[in-house]
């Protein structure tokens, strides 16, 4: 049945995948952007939206680092698809529930299958397609359908269709018919096709494998200050936009798709024109320009300037990832991408989850605080990539 619905469409798996990650990448915009707002429509604060937050990733990091423990073992198909079922059932909760437990228990159920999801998706990709093209062009369809679930959902914010106002409940059921969406269309990818038979190798060897190497354990370190950095600007975000900025809910979806598409379009002009681009000015790029941002704001203490880095921020974090994260992910074999994604992710999750923690209580010492945490540790960021890039030529 799903070999004719494939040949009737003319799809191959590849483009099965894709499709898989807009629809997931929509609704994870979707809600990733809203459920702050939604946590405070039905009565949390800003400290306890941020603590919800913080805690559910930690808690992702910890559960994806326990998945790692079983990767060698686990077909990537169903854990890509167990995430996206278990995802839709916390979704569905949220619509009916107000139970203040309940909302917590779903929350970290949500953030934890997207975190999955985002585990398990490239490696599975791998398995059908590991070229450069393959990894830029997920990269982008994730980016676009993300931008789209935020400027669908933002524009109609307040507006009324039919009998019903368009408010965050019905973001939060866009965001579940999608997510099903993509599991009905994953069903459709036959994985056993792209593996061959191997050896399995106990867990402790396979982790023992990967981490003999000094530079992947040098780039998770990277990766866990580069979150930190991450989650002080970005794991509140729309409500800085909306409480510190005083945008209205509809600007502050514009002003993040306006900023999305700008980075959109510098990802695409690098992809084109930069390919000469080493890694280091790569680095400079991307990170010192928000190092210059952050600091010019928390001195300036100016809204303009706050503007400004926020702008910075998201335009620089969609460009250049094949040349600063991609060269390192990359270079992970087919079969250890899953368990490397796995360990990768626990220490992202956790990096992101210290950040928006921290970034709670920064915002409560004074706005500003906010842009001079994020420019110490987006400083030893840069240091840390350029000495990373050190350690693999030698």
């Amino acid at each position: 049945m799903e070999e004719k619905i494939r040949k009737f469409f003319n799809i191959n798996d590849e483009d099965i995948l894709m499709i898989v990650l807009a629809f997931t990448a929509f609704s994870v915009g979707i809600w990733t952007n809203y459920r702050q707002l939604w946590l405070k429509s039905i009565g949390f604060d800003v400290v306890s939206i941020s603590r919800i937050l913080s805690v559910a990733l930690i808690c992702s990091a910890i559960i994806s680092f326990v998945i790692s423990l079983f990767s060698t073992r686990i077909k990537i198909k169903n854990v890509t698809l167990l995430c996206i079922i278990f995802r839709a059932s916390a979704l569905s909760m949220l619509l009916v529930n107000r139970n203040p437990y309940i909302i917590k228990i779903c929350m970290l159920l949500s953030i934890m299958c997207d975190v999955m999801f985002s585990i398990s998706y490239y490696p599975l990709l791998s398995t059908v397609n590991k070229g450069v093209e393959a990894f830029r062009k997920q990269n982008l369809i994730n980016y676009l359908a993300k931008d789209a679930g935020v400027i669908s959902c933002g524009l109609l914010i307040g507006v009324t269709i039919g009998n019903r106002v368009f408010d965050y409940n019905t973001c939060l059921f866009i965001a579940l018919l999608a997510s099903l969406m993509s599991g009905f269309i994953l069903v459709l990818f036959d994985q056993d096709k792209y593996y061959r038979k191997k050896n399995v190798l106990p867990v402790k060897k396979a982790i023992k494998n990967l981490y003999k190497s000094k530079i992947n354990n040098y780039f998770l370190f990277t990766q866990f200050i580069m979150n930190i950095a991450y989650g002080i600007v970005f794991g509140i975000m729309m409500l800085v936009l909306t409480n510190y900025i005083n945008f209205s809910v509809s600007v502050a979806s514009i002003f993040i798709i306006v900023c999305n598409l700008l980075g959109s379009i510098a990802c695409s002009m690098f992809i084109k024109h930069g390919k000469n681009i080493t890694t280091d000015v790569s680095i400079f790029i991307k990170y010192g320009s928000r190092v210059v941002v952050y600091f010019v704001a928390f001195l300036t203490n100016n809204i303009v300037f706050f503007i400004i880095a926020i702008v910075v921020a998201y335009i620089t974090s969609r460009i250049l990832e094949d040349k600063i994260n991609g060269v390192y992910i990359r270079r992970i074999d087919t079969d250890s991408q899953f368990l490397f994604g796995n360990i990768r992710y626990f220490v992202l999750s956790l990096g992101e989850g210290i950040g928006t923690y921290l970034a709670g209580y920064l915002i409560q010492i004074s706005f500003r605080s906010v842009f001079l945490g994020a420019a110490v540790f987006t400083l030893l960021q840069v240091i840390l990539f350029l000495n990373l890039g050190k350690i693999r030529e030698s």
